[in-house]
């Protein structure tokens, strides 16, 4: 499950993936901006088969936090 919203982000960001770690988010990649934001929400929903809510989209602030979601809603389907 990592390792797809690595791919996710860092296609949609055009990073190495080998640099999103925990705490990569926001402030440490300028062109993760409102705009990229959507594209990476849009993305984890359509590879994920999820719809997320509000309050989950506000807490997907990086990495670390966008992994804790999926994995609490279990839609990985596998364990990392």
């Amino acid at each position: 499950m990592e390792e797809k919203i690595r791919t996710i982000l860092a296609g949609i960001l055009e990073v190495d993936p080998a640099r999103i770690d925990g705490g990569f988010g926001p402030d440490s990649c300028r062109d993760w901006d409102s705009l990229n934001n959507l594209r990476i929400i849009t993305a984890l929903e359509k590879e994920f088969a999820a719809s997320f809510s509000w309050p989950e989209i506000s807490a997907m602030t990086d990495f670390a936090h966008i992994c804790e979601v999926i994995r609490r809603r279990d839609v990985g389907g596998e364990a990392g």
